[in-house]
């Protein structure tokens, strides 16, 4: 037994299974739990060496699958009762017998070799005596069915899951009454269930004790063929959900969802349940974070014939369902049955499984007990199966159980609830299972690392004033979230523009780490961090903490002036890292509310694979695995308004730390779109650079110590801007020098030259960004192609320089554009000095 917090993983095999090989002979038993001893005619035996131990323990299991169905656990019961009795008739006393819904398990210790002989010639003896004149045998079965009866299902609806985990419970039927067996049916199901291949056994402790156990064995006479082994069948591909009145079990108003899944892989199943029972890990953590929270109670995983199930049982509280209870249940038994299916599809066919279960345990005799049990389901499958049974189709069974409030409800309350969330339940599985996040992948075979990017396209759109920056705020935050949950093998940052909001994530593949493996662990990074885990508030104030230094600083005070002036009320469509104003104002809910609101509208995510398309398909599902969703929402981005405000033009004054010297931003607000965008960037480059008209203006470098051009503010509030830095003292004639120069480039002054050096410079930055895995990237994620080749898409319609404007073109562009009653001017300069008294 694993304990995770709150949470049971139970990793050992509790059903019975097994099967019989065509002739009666034994087949040798690969990859078990130990070293199989076999002999002809006789059940398997698992030696586990291990030293250390006080004593040595002796192990059988019993598989009574397909006997007497109808009877459910009272044939195993039954059966584990007779043996016990036996057992302690031949004075082996200390003998623990444990009988489960289809089959039972007996251990116990034994000091030395004559100790083990002795149990393995009980252990036959009680097994193949006749059962129907045995007083003993009945006595000790009927008291068995009598504690039983003792504990009833609490539901029908539960079945299945008691399948699954293989627990003894009674039906409803005869829960008030022990369930009568007469010696003739107790004869029966011992003739069905014990003989080969439905009986294993084991021995854990010395060489000796294993020795001795496999010579008991071989000298007593062959065991006779027991029924073939028939496993239940499984529950139908959509089997619809049950649903049951919980009350007593569960606070009033509450709800207890109980999943099981049944694979054709005992290993995947044990595997996939160390992930679901981790109390960090995704299950947990969406449960956790969904509207209505649910809590996992339980996870438990088991073999079986045919292959092995899992169990996964989580509570949710009245307090958190409120008036849309049937909806909030169906979102998180959709959510929770998603995430067994992609946790047990993903886990791997572990043939070594059966040891790391036998030898984790640390008591010989349980390690004798898992090791018999996994001999079982090591067997080859029944040949004749009912529906189901080995598919590789995982099969599913929901039981929904539901407290009345503290209210008698009416009679037929629980009826109208279950039909309300069956019919939730299955519009959430097709939310489910519809493809949530907006993909742009692209190959980029050869190359060191995985790119990838999550976020919302929506960008700062709906951020004002008062909020500027609390999109910033959310990327930052879940940067410094993933980097707690990263092992250091990948790099992690927030990615903020105007344009789009997210968290990039790049790295490696580990060593024997494969391409798709690769993907989802980079993808789940990212896309946990961002679209899921809630933001811890310590992530939150060190996020704000990094973005206020930002802001102050004299760039930070420079651009939100700029955003100010450009985009009045929304300065974050200018400088998207927000002000010290809207950061300053934010509190932790207005930060959670931001990530919410983001996480509820479109989400994207672009993909840089370096190895093949399957591995780009498989980051973007582990991506689309973790956005929450709801039957029936439309995801769209926050309205902007639909007249963008206007510029307002003016001179600016911006104090900034004394000793920096001071400079100038010149703002020219440009149309929206693409034209206008591709012309402007040509006349920044030619403004910009080395020879460029502006270090001319300038006096190259006697005027300003530093000075560009660039477009800034797209896609809401684009402008043109030149910014210098100078000392305090010529920062007003540097800026007359450049309001001149634009005045003379509006009147007709670019010259072919200027453009030639102007393609030069756009040619030269392109090749700069193409190299760069970011910059591929990013535009991968403003591409309007879903196609593979979307990124070279984007590259391609973002070369400029290859479509060049004629001169003409840029002169009539220049006109229009450059107009001085237009211009923004943000002047930064230190605080004066206090005059002396």
């Amino acid at each position: 037994m694993i304990a995770a917090r709150s949470l049971l993983v139970l990793a050992l095999a509790g059903t019975a299974c097994g099967a019989k090989t065509g002739d009666g002979a034994r087949a040798p038993i690969r990859d078990a739990a130990g070293d199989v001893r076999v002999a002809k005619d006789r059940p398997p035996l698992v030696a586990i060496v291990r030293e250390g131990d006080a004593r040595s323990a002796i192990a059988a299991a019993v598989s009574t699958s397909g006997v007497a169905p109808e009877r459910g656990a009272e044939v195993a019961v039954a059966l584990a009762g007779a043996i016990e009795a036996r057992l302690g008739a031949t004075g082996v006393h200390d003998a623990t017998v444990i009988g489960g819904w289809d089959g039972y398990r007996v251990r116990a210790f034994v000091g030395d070799e004559a100790q083990a002989a002795n149990m393995i010639d009980a252990l036959r003896a009680a097994m193949l005596a006749p059962m129907e004149s045995d007083s003993t045998a009945l006595a000790g079965a009927t008291k068995k069915l009598a504690a039983l009866a003792r504990r009833p299902l609490a539901d029908p609806a539960l079945l299945e899951a008691v399948r699954c985990t293989g627990e003894a419970f009674a039906s409803t039927k005869t829960a008030s009454l022990a369930p009568a067996v007469t010696g003739r049916e107790l004869e029966a199901w011992r003739r069905a269930a014990h003989g080969l291949g439905r009986v294993a056994l084991s021995a854990a402790g010395s060489e000796r004790v294993a020795v001795a156990a496999t010579a008991a064995i071989a000298r007593g006479d062959a065991w006779p063929t027991a029924a073939p082994v028939l496993a239940e069948a499984w529950p139908a591909p959509n089997a619809r959900a049950e649903v049951y009145d919980a009350t007593g079990t569960l606070s009033a108003g509450g709800a207890r969802v109980t999943l099981a899944v049944r694979t054709s892989s005992a290993s995947r199943a044990v595997l996939a349940a160390n992930a679901l029972g981790d109390a960090r890990g995704p299950l947990a953590s969406r449960l956790a974070a969904l509207d209505a929270p649910a809590r996992i109670d339980g996870v438990v995983a088991t073999a079986h014939a045919g292959g092995g199930c899992l169990t996964v049982t989580f509570d949710v509280a009245a307090r958190d369902l409120g008036t849309d209870s049937s909806g909030r249940i169906a979102t998180a038994v959709a959510l929770a049955r998603q995430e067994l299916a992609v946790e047990v599809n993903e886990a791997p066919s572990d043939p070594a499984m059966a040891r790391a279960v036998a030898l984790r345990a640390g008591d010989p005799r349980e390690a004798a007990e898992r090791a018999a049990w996994w001999a079982l389901c090591d067997l080859p499958a029944p040949s004749a199966s009912p529906a189901g049974v080995g598919s590789s189709e995982l099969r599913f069974a929901i039981a929904i159980g539901l407290a009345s409030g503290r209210d008698a409800a009416p009679a037929d309350a629980l009826a109208t609830r279950a039909s309300a969330i069956r019919s939730d339940l299955d519009r959430a599985m097709v939310a489910w299972h519809s493809p949530v996040v907006d993909a742009r992948t692209s190959t980029e075979r050869g190359q060191g690392e995985l790119w990838l990017l999550v976020g919302s396209p929506c960008g700062t759109a709906p951020e004002v004033d008062a909020d500027a920056g609390l999109g910033a705020a959310v990327a930052v935050g879940a940067a410094k979230h993933a980097l707690l949950r990263s092992a250091n093998d990948a790099e992690i940052e927030p990615w903020v523009a105007a344009d789009g909001i997210g968290l990039l994530v790049h790295g490696p593949a580990r060593a024997s780490e494969s391409p798709a493996a690769h993907a989802r662990r980079l993808a789940d990074l990212a896309a946990r961090s961002f679209a899921a885990d809630a933001l811890a508030p310590t992530s939150i104030a060190q996020a704000r903490a990094s973005l206020l230094v930002r802001a102050s600083d004299p760039d930070g005070r420079v651009s939100s002036a700029l955003g100010a002036a450009l985009a009045p009320g929304h300065p974050s469509w200018v400088w998207p890292l927000g002000t010290s104003e809207g950061l300053g104002r934010s509190s932790d809910e207005a930060v959670w509310m931001r990530a919410a609101a983001m996480r509820a509208g479109p989400l994207r995510v672009a993909v840089l694979a370096n190895a093949d398309t399957a591995q780009a398909d498989a980051a973007v599902h582990a991506v689309d695995r973790w956005i929450a969703r709801r039957p029936g929402e439309a995801r769209t981005c926050a309205l902007a308004p639909s007249t963008p405000p206007l510029a307002r033009p003016g001179t600016y004054a911006v104090e900034i730390a004394s000793g920096g010297g001071a400079e100038a931003s010149l703002a020219l607000p440009l149309p929206l779109g693409d034209d206008a965008r591709a012309m402007a960037t040509w006349l920044a480059a030619a403004l910009d650079g080395e020879g460029g008209l502006l270090a001319h203006a300038l006096g190259d470098g006697a005027l300003a110590r530093s000075h560009g051009a660039r477009v800034i503010g797209e896609p809401r509030a684009p402008a043109l801007v030149v910014r210098i830095a100078a000392a305090n003292a010529q920062l007003d004639q540097a800026v007359a020098q450049v309001r001149a120069l634009i005045d003379r480039v509006r009147q007709g002054a670019l010259t072919e030259a200027d453009r030639a050096r102007a393609q030069a410079s756009l040619a030269k930055e392109e090749l700069s960004l193409a190299l760069d895995p970011r910059a591929r990237l990013v535009a991968l994620f403003r591409s309007p192609s879903r196609s593979g080749s979307a990124s070279r898409d984007a590259r391609d319609a973002g070369k400029l320089s290859s479509i060049a404007p004629t001169l003409d073109a840029l002169r009539a562009f220049a006109a229009a554009a450059l107009r001085e009653d237009a211009l923004v001017i943000v002047a930064a300069r230190p605080a004066r000095a206090p005059k002396s008294p």
